[in-house]
């Protein structure tokens, strides 16, 4: 015979603990809820109407007793397409927060959705540049109050908001939060509305390589900037090759094997497909001339290895954002208002232009063996040079 198994009875007093017990873990739980973190690059102070004014003095650079809580302080949330109750949420140092939902829980999944966001930012007229997947941190959110990030992601952003976050960042550092740029929670909602739009309007596109592509305009890295929106280019042009070819051509059945003919990618190159759109009144010649110089520098980035110049990379950003508005049948889309000028770095090559220093705050450098010297005997030959 089988042995009957020992059941343990619960008296009331032990059923009633572990009852207590129960509900102090669920409270908790309710209190520190895990997220997948990300960063708003370039650095900016995000506002909510509730928001105290950010307004720290050298001093408190120098001293690092600048207001970290308010920089975990959540501003607001954002929809980014997310299934009811889900959303992602905004801190006061731009940090992002996204519930860590079962097809978020790997690397690659969790990095593109990101940029699906901060490219929806983008086109929404919000500067963002791409994250890669060591951009990706991951937190808590705190009281629904605070946004706690707990890991140490190698990324240059977030090596940056977690040191101005322990207040452990060095004054050279800390000295971007002084006078910083700054946003707000409206906006962003604002332009997450816009851009995702435009997204879901373009369902072939992938966002990630617009983000990428116009990251690599503002970083002068022609090459990416190129190949990241000649995909965007190949991508919008499907779907208006799919809207104002494809789908009159199935709507008449005159002749056999008419839409198969036209979805024949080897007769159907880009540029074919470029130059019937264009006979058909969809692109505008002047569009189908920066494709063509575009489809050029992208073609000779492989085949030859020539690096793309500014005018091609500037080309083909151009004509994917012109693509991008016949899609909007001319509607404006905010990125192309963007003056990308003002997030785009400078030539280190270019000679710069003479200013009249008006410094607000200053640190000595310490000198190197015999420059305290050449830097006297510069200023003395200056000097005697003015006065000739």
């Amino acid at each position: 015979m089988l042995a009957r198994r020992k059941q343990t009875m619960l008296t009331p007093r032990l059923r009633s603990e572990m009852n207590e017990t129960r509900k102090d873990r669920d409270a908790l739980a309710k209190r520190r809820v895990p997220c997948i973190v990300a960063y708003l690059s370039p650095f900016r102070i995000v506002n909510n109407p509730e928001s105290p004014t950010w307004n720290i003095d050298i001093e408190d650079i120098n001293r690092g007793t600048w207001d970290y809580v308010q920089l975990h302080k959540l501003v607001g949330g954002v929809d980014v397409g997310l299934p009811p109750p889900y959303h992602m949420v905004v801190s006061r140092d731009g940090a992002i927060g996204l519930p860590a939902l079962p097809h978020l829980q790997a690397a690659q999944a969790a990095m593109e959705f990101v940029n699906r966001c901060f490219a929806g930012l983008l086109l929404g007229g919000v500067y963002c540049e791409a994250i890669g997947a060591d951009g990706l941190d991951f937190g808590s959110i705190i009281d629904w109050t605070y946004l706690r990030s707990q890991s140490n992601a190698p990324a240059r952003p977030n090596q940056f908001h977690r040191m101005i976050r322990l207040r452990q960042a060095p004054p050279l550092e800390a000295i971007y939060l002084l006078s910083p740029q700054s946003t707000d929670i409206v906006s962003l909602v604002a332009a997450m509305n816009s851009g995702r739009a435009l997204l879901d309007a373009v369902p072939e596109l992938s966002p990630e390589f617009l983000l990428k592509g116009t990251t690599g305009i503002a970083r002068r890295d022609w090459g990416a900037a190129l190949s990241n929106l000649w995909i965007v280019v190949e991508q919008v042009t499907s779907h208006l090759w799919e809207t104002n070819i494809l789908v009159p051509a199935r709507t008449s059945q005159a002749v056999a094997g008419r839409v198969d003919q036209l979805s024949d990618t080897r007769t159907w190159t880009i540029a074919a497909k470029h130059e019937l759109l264009h006979q058909t009144g969809t692109i505008p010649a002047d569009v189908l001339g920066l494709l063509s110089a575009a489809r050029r520098a992208r073609n000779a980035l492989p085949h030859t290895g020539k690096h793309p110049s500014e005018s091609d990379a500037t080309s083909a950003y151009t004509s994917a954002l012109a693509l991008l508005q016949l899609v909007t049948s001319g509607a404006a889309i905010p990125l192309a208002r963007l003056d990308l000028a003002d997030h785009t770095i400078s030539d280190p090559f270019s000679p710069p232009e003479p200013i009249v220093l008006q410094p607000t705050h200053w640190m000595s450098i310490p000198k190197l063996p015999g420059e305290a010297e050449l830097e006297r005997l510069e200023a003395a030959v200056h000097q005697g040079t003015s006065h000739n």
